[in-house]
């Protein structure tokens, strides 16, 4: 916007770049702006060139398409004269401003539903998994233990006993061979990367955009911490549910 403002006033590109660059010295739009002006002075390049130099030029400092396309129609609407070049750029700064202004409105409108997801992959989706880890293996081990006892328990019975055993024998196959819990967690672990990958990719995609770099970063710790904690989590809460579950039985036996 001051750009534009400048080259409105008449000024040339080149002078409007110095001119700015130092109204604006400590942010990253007057280092970039300074950069140009460096390369027109140093240099003795024109805009385009500074700007778009595949060596010296300053958008190779600042990688951002929204950067590139503003200078651009900049380059463009300067070949028809400064007052061209500076109502363009106007418009431009008038479109970014809208755009981050709708851009800041959802984001308040879904902040909501983005904490959520991002309370899922951080700890509700690893944490419940372990839970469901924890309580299944000591449902299997109590079933386990419980087999074992009437397996005992048939053995034992007498010749006399015939009817009772038969019941008991029957009883026993009730408790057969389960899955083990160990196939069972690398089920739920895969459903759990699962979710926090899908989960990452649609935060990522709602707060930056079509931003890969941001979505690898994001998926990349989401994927490492939530698997570590799920890990942990599920080994802790087995070996004291199955603590629980062998008093369970001990005591129901004694």
């Amino acid at each position: 916007f001051q750009l534009g403002n400048r080259l409105g006033d008449g000024l040339p590109a080149e002078i409007a770049f110095q001119r700015v660059a130092t109204a604006i010295p400590d942010t990253y739009s007057g280092k970039f702006f300074t950069l140009v002006s460096t390369n027109v002075a140093k240099l003795g390049m024109g805009i385009e060139q500074a700007i778009f130099d595949p060596e010296h030029g300053a958008i190779l400092q600042y990688p951002s398409d929204l950067i590139e396309t503003s200078m651009k129609v900049l380059v463009e609407s300067a070949k028809k004269g400064p007052l061209v070049a500076a109502q363009a750029l106007i418009n431009v700064s008038r479109y970014i401003k809208e755009m981050h202004n709708v851009d800041e409105r959802l984001k308040d409108l879904m902040a909501d539903t983005i904490s959520s997801m991002k309370s899922q992959i951080k700890f509700l989706t690893p944490v419940i998994s372990g839970i469901v880890i924890g309580i299944t293996s000591m449902v299997t081990t109590i079933l386990g233990k419980l087999g074992d006892q009437l397996t005992i328990l048939q053995t034992e019975t007498s010749a006399a006993q015939a009817g009772g055993a038969g019941a008991a024998a029957g009883l026993t196959q009730l408790f057969g061979d389960g899955m083990p819990t160990f196939y069972f967690q690398v089920i739920v672990g895969f459903y759990v990367v699962q979710i926090v990958y899908i989960l990452t990719i649609l935060v990522n995609g709602i707060e930056n955009g079509a931003d890969k770099l941001s979505e690898n970063y994001e998926k990349g710790n989401n994927l490492t911490r939530s698997t570590i904690m799920y890990c942990m989590l599920s080994l802790i809460v087995m070996i004291l549910f199955n603590m629980i579950a062998g008093n369970i039985v001990g005591a129901g036996v004694g």
